[in-house]
């Protein structure tokens, strides 16, 4: 497809640069309920497949202020800048560039 104006020529540059920046380039399954090891990113999202609680004080991310455990339920993605993760129960897709 040919770029015909000005307009079109930004949205593509927009669309090309938006997948490069929210696509993930490596997706790792977290099970917290088979392994309590705290597993290194970076990670900029995490999906919760199940319930599942964040272990705020096992990993390093900058949740700590909310408490001990964060919950995040079933079908949510939260976003952030995680350096390592560890999970007291449930199963998360954790993304990394």
């Amino acid at each position: 497809m040919a770029i015909r104006t000005e307009q079109d020529a930004l949205l593509n540059s927009i669309s090309a640069n938006s997948l490069a920046a929210v696509a993930p380039g490596t997706t790792t399954i977290i099970d917290g309920d088979s392994s309590q090891v705290e597993v290194t990113g970076p990670f900029f999202a995490i999906t919760a497949l199940s319930d599942a609680v964040i272990d705020s004080s096992e990993c390093t991310a900058n949740i700590t202020s909310i408490g001990a455990t964060l919950t995040i339920p079933q079908g949510i993605t939260i976003y952030g800048n995680f350096t390592s993760i560890a999970l007291d129960e449930g199963v998360v897709v954790a993304y990394s560039r």
